[in-house]
C-alpha cells in the first residue's frame, strides 16, 4: 500500500521538531522551500551557473549490500521491480533515511516488512523509520518501485531509419546516474556488495557484477532471469547491467574466468581487439602486487556508448567500435582502450577515489597503467612517445583562465573534472614521480597503497603517505605543486662552455608568466645529458629557482647537452642550440629526445643540411615515431627535391607513416605525386592512408577531388573513417552545392560519425550564416546523444545569438552533465563572438 506522505505536513512537521538531524534541519527545509520557487522560474532568465564548492558527502548511515530483484521491458523502455538494501545506521537514534531516486514512481517502502511513511521530493527518497535505530541495529529497506529513466539506463532498439541496430539494455552509473534507475546511496564514499536478479526477454543475455548464481528460463512467458551476486564491497556506481543478444567467448586468467561478450556476426574477429587480455592482467597483477581481485572479468560490447569504455566491477562496458576486422587492424588497435579500463579493475574499483575532487586517482592511474603496459607491450618507445602526446594536451589545455588543480572541488556538474587534468595531467604525475622515486621505489610505493587500501575509498593525502610510509621520502612539494596547483614550467635554457675552467655551465630559467595562487616558481629533479667525446653521461639536478646556473666538469666542448633526458617533466622548454648540436641529437640521443629534435629542426629546414639528415631519418631510421616525424618536418620544406623522397618513403611498411608522407604530398602538385596518390586512395591497405591521399588529391586538382570524394562517400571503412574525410573534404568548397550535401547526411539515419562530422562542417565552413544556425537549432532534440553534443559545440562556434535560448534550454533539461557542461560553454563562445563583432 502507497503510504506518501502530505509535503506540506511534512514540512509542519519537520519545522516543529527542535532535533536536527542531516536531511531535515529547519534551514534544510526552508531551503526546500525555496528550491521549490526556483522552479516556477523561467529558464532564460537565469544567469550561466559559476563553479562552486563542493564538499564530500556526509553519511547518516553504512550499506552493506543491495539485492535488486527486477524486470526489464525494452518495448517500453522501462525497469520495474524492487531494491533491498541492508544498512547499519552511522548515527545514534537515527530516525530518517535518505537515499538518491530520480525520475522515478516509488510505490512502497518497508523496513523489514512493515510499510513506512515515505517522501519523494526532487532527487531524494526520504524514508521515516518507526522508531529511531540503535547504532548495533541492521536494517533491511525493500523499495518497490518503476522507473522510465532518461539517463543512467539507456535503451537501444532499431526503428525505420536504423533497422540493424541492435536491441539493447545497458547501464551507465559513473559519476551518479544509478540512481535514475534504482534507489541508492549514489556518492562514491560507501562500499557495499550488490547482487541482481534481473528478467528479460527470453532472447537476451544479461552480464551483470559478480559471478553468475544462475539461469531460470520461463517458457509461458517467454522470460529469461538471470542472478549475479558480487561479493566484494564496491561503490554503487560501478554496479552495472547489460542485456541483449550476445555470443560468449571463454577464457581464463589463473582460475579467473575470462569473458568475452561479442555480438554473434562478430565471433570471428573478436579476439583481434581482446587477445591481449591475459597478458595485460598478469602484468597488472604482478606490477601492483594485487592478483587481479574479481571473481570473473568480463568485456561487453554496447551500441551507441556515451564514452569509450566504463570499468564496471569484474564487468567492463565497451563501445562496439572496439571490435574491428583485420583491414581496420593495421590502423586501429583496441589494446589501449583494453588496458585502460581493465587497469580500473585496480584504480577506480579496489581502490575508489573517496569524492570526486580526486577523480585523478581513478582515471589518471588506469591512463598511466595503460601506458605502462604499452611499454612492455610495443617497447618503451611506443610509450615514451604517447606521454609526450599526454604532455601535449596538458599543455595546451591548462593556460590562462583555463588552468585549474588536478585535485580541485570548485565545479558546476561533478562531471565537468573530467578532462585531460585527471586523465592525462595524472598519468604525467605519476610519470614525474616515477622519475623522482626510481623505478624500484615508485613500484615498491604503488604495492603498499594498493594493499593498504585495497576495498577501500581513498584520496589524495592516503596516496602520499603510502609513499612516505613505502620510501622515507616527504612529497609535500611534490603534491603541493603538481597536484594541489595548477600550470607547469616555461624553461628557457642555455649551455656554455668555458674553456679556462674547463665547465660547461647550463643556465635553467622559469619564464611562466602566470604566477599566482594557482602557480609559483616549480620545484623539480632534471636529469641533464651531456655528451663529450661522442660519449654521453647523465648528471642529475634539483631545479627551485626561478635562475640558476649548473656548472658540469667536461674534457673538451661537448657535442651535446640534453635537459630533461627522457622527458620525464611536464613543461615547455626552449634550448638554444646550434644547429649542429640539433643534428647530434638527432642522430645520438635516446628516441624522445630525438623525436623534439626533428620538431625544433624545423626552424632550419631551409638548410640543405638538415634536409639530408631529414631524409636520411625519413627513408632509413628504424623507429616508426622518428620517421613519421621526419616526413611532417621534411614536408614542410616545400624543396623540389622534397617530392621525390616522400615518395620512395611511400613504400615504408608501417601505415602510420605512410598516411604522414600522403598528407606531405599534397604540398607537391605532379602528376607524378597525383599519380602515387590516386593509387594510395585505391590500392593502400590501410584505411587510414587512404582517407589522408584522398584529402591531398583534393587539395591538388579541386575537380578530381571534388568527384573522387563523392564516390568515396560509398565507400565503407572502420569508424567510417574515410565518408568522413570525404565529407570534412567535400565542405571546403564551402558553395551552395556543398551545403546542399553535407545538410543531408546530417539526417536521422545516417551512420553517427558521419552526421557529427557533417554537423561540425556545417559550424566550419558556413559559421556566419544564420539559416545554417537556424537548422542546426532544430537538431538540437535529436534522438542521438552524440549529434545533439555535436550540434550544442558546432553552434559554440558560431556568432549564432538566436542559439543562445535554445542552448540555456538545453542546460536545464539535459540529464547528461557533460552535456549541460557543453551547452554553458557555446553559450559563453557564442557571447565573446558576439562582442568581438561588435567591437
Amino acid at each position: 500500500m502507497q503510504r506518501a506522505v502530505n509535503l506540506q505536513l511534512l514540512i509542519q512537521r519537520k519545522l516543529m521538531q527542535s532535533t536536527p538531524d542531516l536531511f531535515f534541519t529547519r534551514r534544510a527545509v526552508w531551503f526546500l522551500l525555496a528550491s521549490a520557487w526556483l522552479f516556477l522560474l523561467p529558464l532564460a532568465a537565469q544567469e550561466i551557473e559559476q563553479p562552486k564548492e563542493h564538499f564530500g558527502r556526509e553519511r547518516t548511515y553504512d550499506i552493506l549490500h543491495y539485492r535488486l530483484n527486477i524486470g526489464i521491458d525494452e518495448k517500453v523502455k522501462a525497469v520495474s521491480g524492487n531494491v533491498e538494501i541492508t544498512l547499519v545506521p552511522l548515527r545514534p537514534d537515527l530516525s530518517e533515511l535518505s537515499f538518491d531516486a530520480e525520475e522515478m514512481k516509488i510505490e512502497d517502502v518497508q523496513v523489514g516488512k512493515k510499510s513506512v511513511e515515505y517522501l519523494q521530493c526532487c532527487d531524494k527518497l526520504e524514508v521515516e523509520l518507526d522508531k529511531p535505530a540503535r547504532l548495533t541495529d541492521t536494517l533491511r529497506v525493500t523499495i518497490r518501485y518503476s522507473a522510465s529513466p532518461s539517463t543512467g539506463l539507456y535503451f537501444i532498439r532499431p526503428d525505420s531509419a536504423y533497422p540493424n541496430r541492435p536491441w539493447q539494455v545497458w547501464s551507465q552509473g559513473q559519476s551518479m546516474y544509478n540512481h535514475f534507475w534504482f534507489p541508492c546511496y549514489d556518492y562514491p564514499n560507501d562500499f557495499a556488495t550488490s547482487e541482481m536478479i534481473v528478467t528479460v526477454n527470453e532472447r537476451f543475455t544479461v552480464i551483470g557484477n559478480g559471478k553468475l548464481v544462475g539461469v531460470r528460463h520461463n517458457p509461458e512467458a517467454k522470460t529469461k532471469t538471470f542472478h549475479w551476486r558480487e561479493s566484494r564491497p564496491h561503490v554503487s556506481y560501478l554496479i552495472s547491467l547489460v542485456a541483449g543478444e550476445y555470443a560468449e567467448l571463454k577464457d581464463s586468467w589463473n582460475g579467473i574466468p575470462i569473458s568475452y561478450y561479442v555480438y554473434p556476426q562478430d565471433t570471428g574477429i573478436a579476439m583481434l581487439s581482446f587477445s591481449k587480455t591475459l597478458k595485460m592482467v598478469k602484468f597488472f597483477s604482478e606490477k601492483t602486487g594485487f592478483r587481479y581481485p574479481w571473481e570473473k572479468y568480463t568485456q561487453t560490447m554496447v551500441a551507441d556508448f556515451v564514452y569509450g569504455g566504463m570499468e564496471n566491477v569484474s564487468a567492463t562496458t565497451l563501445t562496439d567500435y572496439t571490435i574491428h576486422d583485420q583491414r581496420a587492424h593495421r590502423d586501429y588497435a583496441s589494446d589501449g582502450l583494453i588496458a585502460h579500463e581493465l587497469a580500473h579493475q585496480w584504480w577506480g574499483d579496489l581502490l575508489t577515489c573517496r569524492d570526486w575532487s580526486h577523480a585523478w586517482l581513478n582515471e589518471g592511474f588506469a591512463t598511466y597503467f595503460e601506458n605502462a603496459y604499452q611499454g612492455i607491450d610495443k617497447g618503451r618507445n611506443y610509450a615514451a612517445y604517447e606521454m609526450l602526446g599526454d604532455q601535449g594536451s596538458v599543455i595546451g589545455s591548462d593556460v590562462g583562465t583555463n588552468r585549474r588543480p588536478t585535485v580541485t572541488n570548485r565545479y558546476i556538474d561533478v562531471d565537468d573534472i573530467f578532462d585531460n587534468r585527471i586523465y592525462a595531467k595524472g598519468a604525467c604525475i605519476l610519470h614525474m614521480l616515477r622519475f623522482v622515486l626510481g623505478d624500484q621505489l615508485f613500484w615498491k610505493s604503488i604495492r603498499h597503497y594498493v594493499h593498504k587500501h585495497a576495498f577501500q575509498n581513498v584520496e589524495t593525502n592516503d596516496f602520499k603517505i603510502a609513499i612516505e610510509e613505502a620510501t622515507g621520502r616527504n612529497l609535500h612539494w611534490f603534491f603541493d605543486q603538481w597536484v594541489y596547483n595548477a600550470g607547469y614550467p616555461e624553461f628557457e635554457i642555455t649551455s656554455r662552455w668555458d674553456s679556462l675552467r674547463g665547465l660547461v655551465d647550463l643556465t635553467v630559467k622559469q619564464v611562466q608568466q602566470e604566477r599566482d595562487s594557482l602557480s609559483r616558481v616549480f620545484s623539480t629533479p632534471a636529469a641533464v645529458e651531456i655528451w663529450s667525446g661522442g660519449q654521453p653521461r647523465t648528471e642529475r639536478i634539483m631545479i627551485s629557482q626561478v635562475e640558476e646556473i649548473f656548472p658540469f666538469a667536461c674534457d673538451g666542448k661537448p657535442d651535446l647537452v640534453v635537459f630533461d633526458k627522457g622527458n620525464w617533466i611536464l613543461k615547455k622548454a626552449s634550448f638554444q642550440k646550434s644547429v649542429a648540436e640539433w643534428l647530434y641529437q638527432l642522430k645520438h640521443a635516446e628516441m624522445i629526445d630525438r623525436v623534439l629534435a626533428v620538431r625544433e629542426l624545423q626552424t632550419f629546414v631551409d638548410s640543405a643540411e638538415v634536409r639530408r639528415a631529414l631524409s636520411e631519418m625519413l627513408l632509413q631510421d628504424s623507429v616508426w615515431q622518428i620517421r613519421v616525424e621526419a616526413a611532417r618536418v621534411f614536408g614542410a620544406s616545400k624543396d623540389d627535391s622534397a617530392a621525390t623522397v616522400l615518395m620512395e618513403a611511400y613504400a615504408d611498411i608501417h601505415p602510420r607513416v605512410r598516411e604522414a608522407v600522403v598528407a606531405e604530398l599534397a604540398s607537391y602538385h605532379t602528376p607524378e605525386v597525383l599519380a602515387l596518390l590516386q593509387r594510395a586512395y585505391a590500392q593502400d591497405s590501410s584505411d587510414a592512408v587512404a582517407a589522408a591521399a584522398l584529402r591531398a588529391i583534393a587539395r591538388i586538382d579541386t575537380l578530381k577531388g571534388w568527384e573522387l570524394c563523392l564516390h568515396a562517400l560509398s565507400r565503407d571503412s572502420h569508424g567510417e573513417r574515410i565518408r568522413v574525410k570525404a565529407l570534412r573534404t567535400l565542405a571546403e568548397r564551402g558553395d551552395e552545392e556543398a551545403l546542399r550535401l553535407v545538410k543531408d547526411y546530417t539526417r536521422y539515419g545516417v551512420p553517427r560519425e558521419i552526421r557529427t562530422e557533417a554537423v561540425a562542417a556545417l559550424a566550419r565552413t558556413w559559421h556566419l550564416f544564420d539559416d545554417v544556425a537556424d537548422y542546426l537549432i532544430t537538431l538540437l532534440d535529436d534522438p542521438s546523444f552524440h549529434v545533439r553534443r555535436a550540434v550544442i559545440d558546432a553552434l559554440g562556434a558560431m556568432p549564432a545569438r538566436q542559439a543562445i535560448e535554445p542552448l540555456r534550454r538545453k542546460v536545464g533539461e539535459e540529464s547528461d552533465a557533460r552535456m549541460r557542461r557543453s551547452a554553458r560553454e557555446a553559450i559563453v563562445k557564442i557571447k565573446k563572438r558576439l562582442n568581438n563583432t561588435s567591437h
